[in-house]
Formats: C-alpha cells, sequence, structure tokens
C-alpha cells in the first residue's frame, strides 16, 4: 500500500509542479488544466490497471471539482479572495453530494453490465485526481471562452 502511495505522490507532484510552471508564465490556466489531466491517467495505464475500473473516479471527479469551480468564480469575481475560499469550501460540500450520487450510480451501472468497477487504492486516486482536473479544465476553459477571466490569463 505505500507502495502505491508513493507512486500517486509522484504523479501528484509532477502536476503540482507544472500547474505551479504554468501559473508563472501566466498562461491561460483552463486548457493547460485539461492538459495535466493526462497525467494521472498515464499513471494508470503505466501501472498497467484498467481506465475502465476508473470510470466511476473519473466521473466522481469531473462533476465535483467540474462544479466545484462555478461558485469559487463567482465568489472570486464577486469578492475577491475571501469569496474564491467560501465558493470552493461551500461548492465542495455540495458538489460531493452530487458527484457522489453519480459515482454510485456509474458503479451499478458498469456491475449491471459486467464490468468489474471495484476499488484499488491507485486506480481510484489516480482516476478522481484526473476527474477533477477533466472537469475544472472545462469549466475553467468554457469562463473564458465566455469571457469570465478573474486573473485566469
Amino acid at each position: 500500500m505505500f507502495k502505491q502511495g508513493i507512486y500517486a505522490a509522484v504523479f501528484g507532484l509532477v502536476v503540482l509542479a507544472f500547474g505551479f510552471y504554468a501559473l508563472q508564465l501566466r498562461v491561460v490556466i483552463g486548457p493547460v488544466i485539461l492538459l495535466l489531466a493526462l497525467i494521472p491517467l498515464a499513471g494508470i495505464m503505466m501501472a498497467r490497471r484498467s481506465l475502465r475500473r476508473a470510470i466511476p473516479d473519473l466521473v466522481f471527479g469531473s462533476i465535483d471539482t467540474g462544479l466545484l469551480v462555478i461558485p469559487a468564480l463567482w465568489g472570486g469575481i464577486l469578492f475577491g479572495v475571501p469569496g474564491a475560499i467560501a465558493g470552493g469550501v461551500i461548492g465542495d460540500a455540495l458538489t460531493d453530494g452530487i458527484a457522489g450520487f453519480f459515482e454510485g450510480s456509474i458503479a451499478e451501472w458498469l456491475r449491471r453490465r459486467g464490468v468489474e468497477e471495484s476499488r484499488e487504492a491507485l486506480t481510484t486516486a489516480l482516476g478522481k485526481m484526473s476527474g477533477c482536473l477533466i472537469g475544472s479544465g472545462v469549466v475553467l476553459s468554457l469562463a473564458l471562452a465566455f469571457g469570465f477571466h478573474p486573473g485566469l490569463s
């Protein structure tokens, strides 16, 4: 278990490093975050784990963090950093419930179709990490496309 934790942490640190570097360069962050989602997906494949088993985690992460970004953006636009923090915290509480419902529904749907989706620490960790990056990258990219960019570019 410790070895898998280190493995997942390494991919997390790589995502963190590239994300930090992108922020230093002041590049448009939405598309960068979408690209960063490929890093934990690569980790799943390099560990020879099934991406299909990570589908519930990818769905959870995408919905959870994708929806969380919306109140965080609104809070940031309306009230600055404190508003972004409050929007993120409140949004996280709400979206965990919403995303958990969908995650469970997808897991049940997969089981009915014979896809084994039992949880493994590594697949769950990297799947949720990638899903969170996908969801937030999509929302931030859409926000930018619609002209909402509080310091995003």
